[in-house]
């Protein structure tokens, strides 16, 4: 499952390296397989993973953090760490239940762009409760099947159940909405996802609305525009948005020094950068660094 890549002091960086028994891009497998395979070690460090990884408890609870924020797992949730996202397993050994890992091109791309364009933030966590009255069970039990099938027979025609498995699992994830809860905001024009896409690839280099407009082919008002349609922030608050989040990641999980996280994400100087931070935190680096470790 896992090569690793980064010295000690950085993010963790898993890459997706399936067994021979899984298919493309798609294995499934278990919390115990996870377990068995990895040893003992393998789940305590803080991780950033070049795959997607989607579990459902059936048996136990634990903590899982996904990028500062805690999902507190028990029978029936789900939980969907994405790509590049940074994550923290909690007690691995106390739950029990299927796990999913896929790369990015698991499954079509336009039904990969539907899914992404369903929902302004993407979500990582459902409870047991708003999945009830939904097909993700059915459907989470055909991939199963499927990856069943596959590790006894790779044939192509089953690789491509077991892909299409999957996509119709995660699209029946993306409509589940929580319960009690307003629909979630969905987008309205391309151009926003977009934006999004290329904040996400350029936001290290990129921190002006200016230059995301002249590759889009956009004015930085119409970025402007449809940032606050979608989300109440502009075009230039997500960017910092996205920027402060990998300072934040790198702040509280590695030992690099401020400088070079300054120089990682673009900035001339760390007294720049400390500037800045604080502007949009209201705390310098190390106290973030300090007390976020504490």
């Amino acid at each position: 499952m896992v090569k690793m890549g980064q010295p000690a002091e950085r993010i963790r960086r898993v890459r997706f390296a399936p067994p021979a028994s899984a298919s493309g891009d798609v294995e499934v497998s278990t919390l115990q397989g996870l377990r068995d395979r990895g040893g003992p070690r393998e789940h305590l460090d803080i991780q950033r993973l070049d795959f997607d990884l989607l579990i459902q408890i059936e048996s136990g609870s634990a903590l899982h953090t996904v990028d500062f924020t805690g999902f507190h797992l028990g029978p029936g949730d789900v939980l969907w760490v994405r790509a590049g996202q940074v994550h923290q397993w909690g007690r691995i050994k106390d739950i029990e239940g299927p796990v999913v890992l896929f790369g990015s091109h698991a499954i079509d791309d336009q039904t990969n762009d539907l899914i992404r364009a369903q929902a302004v933030r993407p979500r990582n966590h459902w409870a047991a409760a708003d999945l009830t009255e939904s097909p993700v069970q059915p459907a989470l039990g055909l991939l199963l099947t499927c990856g069943d099938q596959v590790a006894a027979d790779r044939g192509e025609l089953h690789q491509r159940a077991l892909s299409h498995a999957l996509a119709v699992l995660l699209v029946e994830l993306t409509l589940v909405e929580p319960l009690g809860s307003t629909p979630a905001m969905r987008p309205t024009h391309q151009a926003y996802g977009w934006f999004r896409d290329h904040i996400e690839q350029h936001f290290s280099t990129w921190h002006q609305v200016s230059q995301y407009a002249d590759r889009l082919g956009y004015s930085a008002r119409t970025l402007n525009r449809l940032a606050r349609q979608h989300t109440g922030l502009s075009a230039k608050q997500l960017i910092d948005e996205r920027i402060i989040l990998e300072a934040k990641r790198q702040l509280s999980h590695t030992d690099i020094p401020v400088a070079e996280i300054a120089a990682q994400l673009g900035f001339d100087d760390a007294s720049n950068f400390s500037t800045y931070f604080r502007r949009h935190t209201a705390t310098t680096p190390a106290t973030f660094r300090s007390s976020s470790r504490r």
